[in-house]
């Protein structure tokens, strides 16, 4: 691994470091020709990565201004309902707007302009032993011991400083002073630092790590047409990536191809101000055209931030779903420098349920663009034997198969728990109530995987179907909170409803559950309505509307004094939203 050099890397070190690198002035700079290392000359395809978190770090002005593993390892994996360890993001940029100390490294964050020195000082920072890359290939290199290798390649993208117009005193290069009012001269200091940034990273030997590309740093393109678009051939010349991510409506953004990038990524700008209507995202959506999208939030969606903005990050989410933008495109997450590391270590229930539901989101995001699998739960029970992978048998159980159809008998309970579960979706059961005794009971729900809030009915549950063989040919359906449940003086929100042929036919159970509502259907007609009526800043909020807080997994169950057939399931499927 490279060791550090001094804090400010002078002139003579740097150009040392390129000599070393077999480089004069860059490599391919003075003769024409570009270069690759052997790592760059076996790739047949540019890399590119499902899911990208911005690391910022190397300015004094953040806390703490390196990544170190401690830090990182959150963002690595992290702890699924079940309290399983779960692979997280598969992509990491690494980037800083300033050094601290009064100089920026692209136009509109200090009054003066970074030199060759800062930016060789910032490169340091990237690589600096125990911190930022060497610490992510330390946590991947543990996590692999304890999970066994990703389906993935952990890609990493670097920041590239502007060469700011009309800057002349960055400094020399091949014993030139270099003027900034000359394309010539910024795509050289650019190309300078790609190069520098290359070397850097065949050196460290990381074991983990693979390079997908570099990121030009204006979030607007400016006057640096003729520069970015150097910059894009001269990466992808050694089989690497061009990285850009815009603000809402940046000058240039749907030009990102003719400016050379190979990938994009439209910022909604949406999270920060209530001003901007909710259908900011959506229309980020529509803009986006080919593009990739950036989901941002930062400590703020907290539940305890003085101006809690947590439904607008979970509304990027959403609103992903909504315009197909999670299935197919490739997103960028801003977090705030600490976003995720916070939320992984805070308490509040509702926490824990915003970053457990970003973790599923990036999964399965991941399970299905990448592994080509579908993850969406659907069993018809057309096997000899229970998929035990998918199922509890919590009590009874015997000769549950029979004819394509899950078969209960007597007291029975299955469920799903630690097996599968979702927060948010579409819940569809057929089923037939088979008993004609008074005293049996059968029950499909939804209960929270790792109660949170507390033991029932704290942390609530949702029920498709709740049959009483005390009042035959009705069902209910609706929800239990702490507030509000069937044993408070029966001071619960339910519909019992009327179904003909109960007994006789198969009928559809459905719970579409939303973050704001959860609507139960029986054979397609509306039944009951569950409805977020609470303001989410307060902190009894859980106590009316726990459905934010966890994942949820299926339960069916039933009861008799007898060993009859009290249910039959033809049909079970659980859509994630």
């Amino acid at each position: 691994m490279i060791r550090i050099l001094s804090k400010f890397i002078h002139v003579a070190l740097v150009a040392a470091a390129l000599a070393a690198f077999g480089c004069r002035g860059g490599r391919g700079s003075s003769d024409g020709t570009v270069r690759r290392y052997d790592w760059e000359r076996s790739r047949t395809e540019l890399l590119t990565a499902t899911d990208v978190v911005l690391c910022y770090g190397g300015s004094h002005h953040r806390t703490p201004y390196l990544w170190d593993e401690e830090r990182l390892a959150p963002y690595v994996t992290c702890r699924d309902s079940a309290g399983r360890e779960q692979w997280l993001f598969d992509g990491f940029l690494f980037l800083e707007f300033k050094n601290g100390s009064g100089r920026h490294y692209t136009v509109g964050y200090e009054k003066l302009n970074a030199r060759k020195g800062e930016w060789a000082w910032l490169l340091d920072r990237i690589f600096e032993e125990g911190k930022s890359l060497s610490a992510l290939d330390a946590c991947i290199t543990e996590q692999i011991a304890e999970l066994g290798k990703p389906g993935f390649k952990h890609q990493i993208v670097l920041g590239l400083p502007e060469a700011i117009l009309d800057q002349k005193d960055w400094g020399e290069l091949d014993g030139r002073t270099l003027d900034f009012s000359k394309e010539e001269d910024r795509i050289a200091a650019c190309k300078w630092y790609v190069d520098l940034l290359e070397g850097y990273f065949r050196n460290g030997n990381f074991r983990h790590l693979e390079l997908a590309g570099f990121y030009w740093l204006p979030e607007i393109q400016r006057q640096n047409r003729a520069v970015t678009c150097a910059l894009g051939d001269y990466t992808r010349s050694k089989g690497l990536r061009f990285y850009w991510i815009p603000y809402y409506t940046a000058q240039g953004y749907s030009e990102w191809r003719d400016l050379g990038f190979d990938a994009a990524y439209l910022q909604p700008t949406y999270f920060w101000n209530r001003k901007i209507g909710d259908e900011r995202v959506d229309r980020a959506c529509e803009l986006a055209y080919g593009m990739g999208l950036e989901m941002e939030f930062d400590m703020r969606a907290s539940v305890n931030a003085k101006e809690c903005h947590r439904d607008r990050g979970m509304g990027y989410m959403s609103s992903f779903r909504r315009n197909g933008v999670y299935r197919s495109s490739a997103i960028a997450y801003y977090e705030g420098g600490g976003g995720v590391y916070y939320f992984t270590k805070t308490t509040a229930p509702e926490d824990r349920a915003f970053i457990d539901t970003l973790a599923y989101f990036i999964r399965d995001r991941r399970h299905r663009m990448l592994d080509g699998a579908k993850p969406d739960f659907r069993e018809t029970f057309a096997a000899k034997q229970l998929d035990t992978a998918s199922w509890n048998v919590v009590q009874g159980g015997k000769n549950l198969l029979r004819r394509g159809r899950l078969v209960l008998k007597g007291t029975t309970r299955l469920d799903t728990r630690g097996r599968w579960d979702l927060q948010y979706g579409t819940i569809t059961v057929r089923a037939r109530v088979c008993s004609r005794n008074p005293e049996a009971k059968a029950r499909i729900c939804l209960l929270p995987a790792t109660e949170r809030l507390g033991d029932w009915p704290n942390s609530g549950d949702l029920f498709l179907l709740d049959y009483d063989g005390s009042r035959p040919g009705t069902v209910a359906c609706g929800a239990n909170t702490m507030q509000m449940n069937e044993v408070k003086l029966h001071n619960i929100k339910q519909s019992v409803i009327p179904v003909e042929g109960l007994g006789d036919d198969f009928h559809t159970f459905t719970c579409k559950w939303t973050e704001r509502d959860v609507i139960f259907s029986v054979d397609g007609t509306v039944a009951n309505i569950q409805e977020d009526l609470f303001d989410s800043r307060f902190p009894y909020y859980p106590q009316g509307w726990p459905f934010n807080c966890d994942r949820f997994y299926l339960e069916i169950s039933t009861e008799s004094p007898t060993d009859e057939v009290v249910l039959e399931i033809e049909m079970v499927e659980m859509l994630p939203d």
